[in-house]
């Protein structure tokens, strides 16, 4: 039964819109998932937010209960969170302690904790008698609900499969091809299109490429602008195959390699070192074996407006032969650039949770 302090729905839903929008303000690099709390006044006021900024930093929940300035006294507070209170302590104590010990009266989330280490704090918070419950459970708008449960969703998809949400990154031609016949593929696409997946770059934790690849381009495997400069934050370089690196070559010394061709253990032990974002920029033969694997969950394409006829396609031969066997993608983003046209497509079923 929830209990008589609780705030008004409406209430409720723009202190969850407000911590969603909050949650983004922390880094979604780093292994911890973004997260944003609200306090509520027994009327619905929001007396104050927060945000997880990172790891090693306090949590959201802590956060907010550090900006709550007002002198409240005894009255029955809520805190509304787009994920559940974690029940463990890692680099910083339990949430669900804290929350008890600043009085929190009543405790609402959008999103299950799926880490059996920190799961159960909702568990804890109603054993002490705190009225805890998930957001659905308590009328919120559908689409907020929505909107908070994409903060987090995928950290939460990357949580329960024990490997980063992958992002395949493809440039080619009209007609599919990545290289020349004579193999130049410097530049298929334009100035823009090379800034925009720099960006994209910026916003992962690893990226992974081939050996074939590096032999050929020779890549850095960094973050930069147009100017070259570094962008603040780097993406760990991963060299993936059997083959070595020449000495005079840019990464070498400078990437480790798994010198294997299981992406699915190479993937799996990034998740290991809090990697919750890849991004594969391995060339034709990483990214088709990673869409044989079903190891795709985003796919990228870059596509310039030039056609080629021959040479090598972008995406090799994925042993389907009927259509009904087709690998699907939902269209999520077009974007045109200066000529070329970027496509962000996420793979059926992937980014799909649970209510």
């Amino acid at each position: 039964m929830l209990a008589l302090s609780i705030p008004p729905k409406s209430a409720l839903t723009h202190a969850l819109a407000s911590a969603s929008k909050a949650a983004l303000q922390g880094p979604r690099t780093g292994g911890n998932p973004q997260v944003g709390c609200a306090i509520l006044s027994p009327t619905g006021r929001i007396l104050s937010m927060g945000y997880h900024r990172g790891a090693g930093s306090t949590h959201a929940e802590v956060d907010a209960l550090s900006n709550l300035k007002e002198d409240t006294g005894s009255a029955p507070l809520t805190a509304v969170v787009t994920l559940e209170p974690c029940n463990h302590r890692g680099k910083t104590p339990p949430c669900s302690r804290a929350l008890i010990e600043a009085g929190i009266k009543n405790v609402i989330w959008a999103v299950d904790d799926p880490n059996p280490k920190a799961a159960g704090g909702g568990e804890y918070l109603r054993n002490q008698g705190i009225n805890a419950m998930p957001a659905s459970e308590v009328g919120i708008d559908e689409n907020v609900l929505a909107m908070a449960r994409e903060v987090s969703a995928h950290w939460v998809q990357a949580t329960r499969r024990g490997r980063p949400w992958t992002i395949a990154k493809v440039a080619q031609t009209l007609d599919g091809y990545c290289a020349a016949k004579d193999g130049s593929s410097q530049w298929i696409t334009n100035r823009l299109s090379r800034a925009h997946a720099h960006r994209i770059r910026s916003s992962v934790d690893v990226i992974i490429s081939g050996t074939g690849t590096v032999l050929t381009d020779n890549p850095q495997l960094s973050a930069r602008l147009a100017d070259r400069r570094i962008l603040p934050h780097q993406p760990r370089p991963l060299v993936v195959g059997k083959r070595d690196i020449p000495a005079d070559y840019y990464l070498a010394g400078k990437a480790e390699q798994a010198r294997t061709h299981d992406l699915k253990a190479v993937l799996e032990s990034c998740y290991q070192r809090d990697e919750i974002f890849a991004l594969l920029e391995g060339g034709p033969t990483l990214v088709t074996a990673a869409l044989k694997a079903n190891m795709v969950d985003e796919l990228h394409i870059y596509q310039a407006p030039r056609l080629l006829g021959a040479g090598r396609k972008g995406i090799g031969d994925l042993g389907i032969s009927a259509l009904t066997s087709s690998l699907d993608f939902q269209l999520q983003q077009v974007k045109e650039l200066g000529g070329d046209v970027f496509l962000a497509l996420i793979k059926e079923g992937a980014s799909c949770l649970p209510d």
